[in-house]
């Protein structure tokens, strides 16, 4: 489990950015059937590598995201599609398998690092034996990163779309020189690691530890002498870090600008939830054309001119195909991306309106409410934190 600190959110998390005169607006899409859901990134990035193939149920909603107009399905109502058999073509003739580590995820060798100049082509059977394949994609160099800089905006991003509350934020800009004579195109992403301090919430319940075949963990276990709306919040008994991923979709072709010293591009909006220190892990991605068509067709969706010529939002088809029946529409994406990668500890001196250790109450309203010591529990547990996409029990590489 402890490879899951370093895992990036799925490489389709999306989002939008306003151009111009344009205004965001709040996406709500049902549909009437399910649909395949396969995305992945490789990268050249010391990192696991893996796909997640999942499939979305009917009547599923896509929704806004809380900070962007993000056209994304709820994760939490898809199902994984297990056991299936998976594998990744290397330059039309290496083959690697794939195995599958947690339901619906499936990862390269640990030894695996995607490499400039290579070509990689995705495969998989599912367990009703119907296969699927994805376009092959190219992973292109990418430009470095020269200088980044971090600045302190007190009117930030508005807290969620139907709000006109507004949360502060840590902006941060980078420099870097677009290589001449060649067409580039360019993603940024980042990932941010703020201290938790509660990793656990029983509702009508106690929290307990306990051990499985994993070894020590903890858990809620319900309690009848306890009102439905009863709430325990238990703090962390080991040094614990929440994960947050960027919602948008940042993106540039260097059609107007190629071969030009590019200054001070804004990469990343990191929310001000809580005044402690926080990480960023800030990356600079290289797309294929196709990669990138796929991303600007889903940034435009999320972006209305209010005119009434504005074409419905539906879901987009990815480069995933069935390779029995081409009409099936199947949704995400499948590339390969070169990252260059520079990351930054902010101690937040600069900001206020922040709280200390304030994390919680920035998500729940509310703070923590603990449960007291009685003579039938005289000593109540801290909590486990546990890892996974987005929580970490393990310093992030670059923590000061």
């Amino acid at each position: 489990m402890k490879s899951l600190i370093k895992l990036l959110m799925w490489s389709g998390l999306l989002g939008a950015i306003a151009w111009g005169c344009v205004d965001n607006f709040q996406v709500n899409i049902t549909t009437s059937k399910g649909y395949l859901l396969v995305e992945g990134t490789l990268t050249d990035l010391n990192e696991p590598q893996y796909i997640s193939i999942f499939r979305t149920p009917e009547d599923t909603q896509f929704k806004s995201s809380d900070f962007t107009s993000s056209i994304n399905l709820d994760r939490q109502k898809a199902v994984p599609i297990t056991q299936a058999q998976v594998k990744l073509i290397v330059n039309n003739k290496d083959e690697i398998v794939m195995q599958e580590t947690l339901a619906g995820y499936y990862y390269l060798p640990s030894s695996f690092k995607a490499q400039v100049g290579n070509t990689y082509q995705l495969w998989f059977k599912t367990t009703d034996g119907i296969t699927y394949e994805s376009s092959v994609e190219s992973m292109n160099p990418v430009a470095g990163i020269k200088d980044m800089r971090e600045e302190f905006n007190s009117v930030g991003i508005k807290r969620s779309l139907t709000s006109s509350e507004r949360i502060a934020t840590n902006d941060i800009y980078i420099d870097f020189d677009d290589t001449p004579n060649s067409k580039n195109f360019y993603r940024w992403r980042w990932v941010n690691w703020e201290i938790q301090r509660v990793c656990e919430t029983c509702r009508q319940g106690r929290y307990y530890i306990y051990e499985d075949e994993s070894g020590e963990t903890g858990g809620c276990y319900r309690d009848l002498t306890l009102q439905s709306n009863d709430l325990f919040d238990y703090y962390c008994g080991n040094r614990c870090w929440d994960i947050f991923y960027s919602p948008d979709i940042n993106i540039l072709a260097d059609v107007y600008t190629d071969g030009q010293p590019q200054k001070n591009r804004l990469v990343a909006q990191i929310p001000l939830r809580q005044s402690n220190p926080t990480l960023v892990s800030v990356q600079q991605m290289s797309l294929s054309p196709n990669a990138f068509r796929y991303l600007k067709l889903l940034q435009d969706q999320s972006i209305n001119t209010g005119t009434l010529a504005d074409t419905p939002p539906a879901p987009i088809r990815g480069n995933i195909k069935n390779s029995k029946n081409e009409e099936e529409l199947i949704l995400g994406y499948f590339s390969a991306s070169s990252v260059s990668e520079q990351r930054l500890m902010m101690n937040r001196r600069n900001t206020t309106g922040g709280t200390l250790n304030g994390l919680f109450a920035f998500f729940n309203n509310r703070l923590p409410l603990l449960e007291d010591a009685s003579n039938e529990r005289p000593d109540i547990p801290l909590g486990i934190c546990k890892n996974s996409l987005t929580r970490t029990s393990i310093p992030p590489f670059g923590w000061r």
